[in-house]
């Protein structure tokens, strides 16, 4: 790359422009520097230098054929256009010149007549990798992965080394659904290509998609091997074992990794999750506050470190962490729910009945959500907001729970007559967990089932 940037003509046209001197380039010295700056995506520069080529060679055809890929370039389709039909007698077999064209119908969004003007631009054995990798995205346009599958195999047969053919050939086997057919191209990519660090680490990810783990291992191995400082081999290799339920194995590759991670945080938050998995909540805990003190922005790991104290009866502790998540991320509604339940746990209720509206808001169609805040505002003997609260609910659910509280709710507000009602409308829903509400409602339902019984209904 730093060989590509270091051109000795683009550098005495720069310093021409800058020392405002003048410099003598013959008219292909100029496409070499506008290809440069195009190739850049520098337009600024690029049309600097078709100005002064113009200026000495106002009718180079070469030229000509570079403003047009400055036209298509910056998408000036107008333009283009005029251009297009311009030179189409003189150039119609230029290389270039049909590239650009392809590219400007392509623009234009009419795949086959790009593709028309690609296939015509190989006849001229000239940049055919890139020209089998256009081909290939034209194809996918049309909704053809296999005939863009065949042209990217093409371009990488071309240039081995070429990154986006290989993604975009495994890109086309997932579109197919072909993960077997892909760990056959890229074993055989591999046996030409063995030092591929790429490859290696693809293959790894497709015995994934397989669940063959044991594979996958082998494959992330190679690519570490290759590159011993491949954070995703080690992040895969490591999820691996964690697939094998091997969480001391996952704990030393993500170990290996910290050295130089430059996402500890997150390392360190998932040999936390190991811990968790071992059953050793202190090297858990240890972990997660690491992984907080290397990133304190880290919500995820926060809510670990208050479920961990959850976990070990510390419900005064698990508050304070958990208001730390929420204080990073106000729309994780598990992180609400814990908040709830934790206020619940210690007693705390109206801090729990305020976070419920924030829980319903965020999360308004869970059933669950309704019910158990109209629990707590029974548990709080606001039953008038608990019945307001279902009489809202039945606009997104017809669940016979519902109509259970509500039942009780009027029985409690002494209201006997819709207590009943509300009953019978719960009966008709779901007479199955009868049983079930009564031993949750004992007072209220086992006594209208004693009172009001209709063996048409109860």
């Amino acid at each position: 790359m730093e060989d590509f940037l270091d051109n000795e003509l683009v550098n005495m046209f720069e310093e021409m422009l800058e020392e405002n001197k003048s410099v003598y380039f013959e008219a292909d010295e100029f496409c070499e520097i506008i290809s440069f700056y195009l190739d850049i995506y520098d337009f600024e520069y690029a049309i600097k230098a078709l100005d002064i080529a113009f200026s000495l060679y106002p009718n180079n055809i070469d030229i000509k054929i570079k403003q047009l890929e400055y036209f298509v370039g910056t998408e000036d389709l107008h333009n283009a256009s005029d251009l297009i039909d311009e030179l189409n007698e003189l150039c119609f077999a230029d290389t270039d010149y049909l590239i650009a064209t392809a590219r400007y119908w392509s623009l234009r969004k009419f795949p086959y007549k790009s593709i028309d003007f690609y296939m015509a631009a190989l006849e001229n054995e000239e940049d055919e990798d890139y020209i089998y990798n256009c081909l290939g995205n034209e194809y996918l346009e049309i909704n053809e992965p296999m005939h863009a599958l065949n042209s990217y195999k093409k371009a990488l047969e071309c240039n081995k080394n070429d990154e986006y053919s290989l993604f975009s050939c495994i890109h086309c086997y997932e579109i197919l659904h072909q993960h077997r057919e892909c760990i056959t191209f890229l074993n055989q990519f591999i046996e030409v290509n063995p030092y591929s660090e790429e490859a290696w680490f693809q293959l790894g990810l497709q015995y994934l998609n397989l669940n063959w783990y044991d594979k996958a291992l082998v494959a992330f191995d190679y690519t570490i091997v290759i590159n011993p400082k491949s954070i995703a081999g080690y992040t895969q290799k490591a999820f691996c074992y964690e697939k094998l339920n091997n969480w001391e194995q996952a704990i030393c590759v993500y170990n290996e990794s910290l050295e130089f991670d430059d996402t500890a945080a997150f390392t360190l938050f998932k040999i936390g999750q190991a811990y968790n998995k071992l059953h050793k909540p202190i090297q858990a805990l240890s972990s997660f506050q690491k992984a907080v003190k290397e990133d304190p922005q880290f919500d995820k790991a926060w809510y670990e470190i208050s479920d961990l104290y959850d976990s070990l009866g510390n419900n005064e502790e698990a508050l304070h962490y958990i208001k730390k998540a929420l204080d990073i991320e106000t729309k994780q509604v598990s992180y609400w729910k814990k908040y709830a339940y934790l206020n619940i746990q210690l007693g705390k209720y109206e801090e729990a009945s305020d976070t419920f509206e924030i829980i319903i808001e965020l999360e308004p169609h869970h059933f669950y959500n309704w019910l158990a805040y109209s629990e707590l505002l029974i548990s709080l003997g606001d039953y008038a907001k608990a019945a307001l609260l279902l009489h809202t609910s039945f606009k997104k659910f017809h669940r016979a729970e519902l109509y259970y509280q509500l039942s009780n709710c009027y029985f409690l507000l002494k209201n006997n007559e819709k207590s009943v009602k509300f009953l019978k409308m719960a009966l008709k829903l779901n007479p199955s967990i009868k049983q079930e509400m009564q031993e949750k409602y004992s007072i209220s339902l086992r006594d209208h089932t004693i009172k009001y019984k209709n063996p048409g209904i109860i």
